[in-house]
C-alpha cells in the first residue's frame, strides 16, 4: 500500500511543472476543476467566437443531406462544429486554434504549463464511434471503441444523459488524467433500436473505406454519414409500420 501511494504522489501532474500532459497520470482535484470548468469554458468560448461563422457552411451542407430528429439536431450541430475545427487545426497552420488561444493568453498561463500541455491533447483527438458497456455511477461509463475494441472510462458533465448498455454513440474524447476522458461536447446518441444495424454496416464500410482514405477525420465522416442515413431509414420504416 505504501508503494502505491508513493507512486501516485510521484507521478501526479501539477499546474506549474507539467510540460507534457500524460493521459494516465492523475491530477489533483482542484486542478481538474480548473481545466474542466474555467479553461474549458474560456477555450471553447474563444473557439466558437472565432470560427463558428467559418464552420457554418460545412454544418449547413451536412445537415441538408442528413436530416435528423429535432431533439438531436443541436447535438449534431455541436459535434459537427468541433469535428470541423479540430480537423482544420490538424491540417491548416493558419487555423491552429490551440496555438492562437495559448498565444493570446501567454502571460496569463506562463506559470501554468499544464494548460497549454492539456490543450495540445485536444489537437490530437479524433472523433470515433463507441459502444456503451456499463455504468460506474451517475456520471461515469465504460465505453468501447468499436474499431479497436479498447475500453475507456468516460466522465460525463451532463447528469441528464442516461445511456443504455449497448447504445451506440459518436464523439471526440479529451483526456483529464488518470486514464479518464470526457467528450468535448455531448455524444451524438444514435436511437437505441438502430444501434445493432448501424454497427454492422459501419464495420463493413470501414473495411471498404480504410485503404482509400488517408485522413482519420474524412474516414469518420464517411462512416458517420452512412450511420445517419441508416438511422433515418430505420426510423422512417418503423413510423410507416406504426
Amino acid at each position: 500500500m505504501r508503494t502505491h501511494n508513493t507512486n501516485v504522489v510521484e507521478f501526479a501532474q501539477t499546474v506549474s511543472c507539467t510540460k507534457k500532459f500524460r493521459h494516465d497520470y492523475p491530477i489533483p482535484e482542484p486542478l481538474k476543476k480548473l481545466l474542466l470548468i474555467d479553461i474549458y469554458h474560456d477555450f471553447t468560448g474563444f473557439v466558437l467566437s472565432q470560427y463558428l461563422s467559418e464552420a457554418q457552411p460545412f454544418i449547413d451542407e451536412f445537415l441538408s443531406f442528413h436530416p435528423t430528429q429535432s431533439n438531436k439536431k443541436f447535438s449534431l450541430e455541436q459535434n459537427l462544429f468541433w469535428w470541423y475545427v479540430l480537423y482544420q487545426n490538424s491540417v491548416n497552420d493558419e487555423m491552429n486554434v490551440i496555438d492562437q488561444y495559448v498565444l493570446e493568453n501567454k502571460m496569463k498561463y506562463r506559470k501554468k504549463q499544464i494548460i497549454p500541455a492539456w490543450l495540445n491533447e485536444w489537437g490530437k483527438a479524433v472523433p470515433k464511434f463507441y459502444l456503451i458497456r456499463n455504468k460506474h455511477d451517475q456520471q461515469k461509463y465504460i465505453i468501447e471503441d468499436i474499431l479497436n475494441r479498447k475500453e475507456v472510462e468516460v466522465s460525463l458533465n451532463n447528469e441528464e444523459f442516461y445511456f443504455h448498455e449497448g447504445a451506440l454513440v459518436a464523439g471526440t474524447l479529451i483526456p483529464i488524467g488518470n486514464s479518464v476522458y470526457f467528450p468535448v461536447v455531448d455524444f451524438y446518441n444514435f436511437t437505441y433500436e438502430t444501434s445493432v444495424e448501424i454497427l454492422t454496416h459501419i464495420l463493413f464500410y470501414y473495411k471498404n473505406y480504410y485503404d482509400t482514405t488517408t485522413s482519420a477525420y474524412q474516414l469518420f465522416l464517411h462512416l458517420f454519414s452512412a450511420a445517419l442515413q441508416i438511422e433515418n431509414q430505420i426510423i422512417e420504416k418503423t413510423n410507416e409500420q406504426a
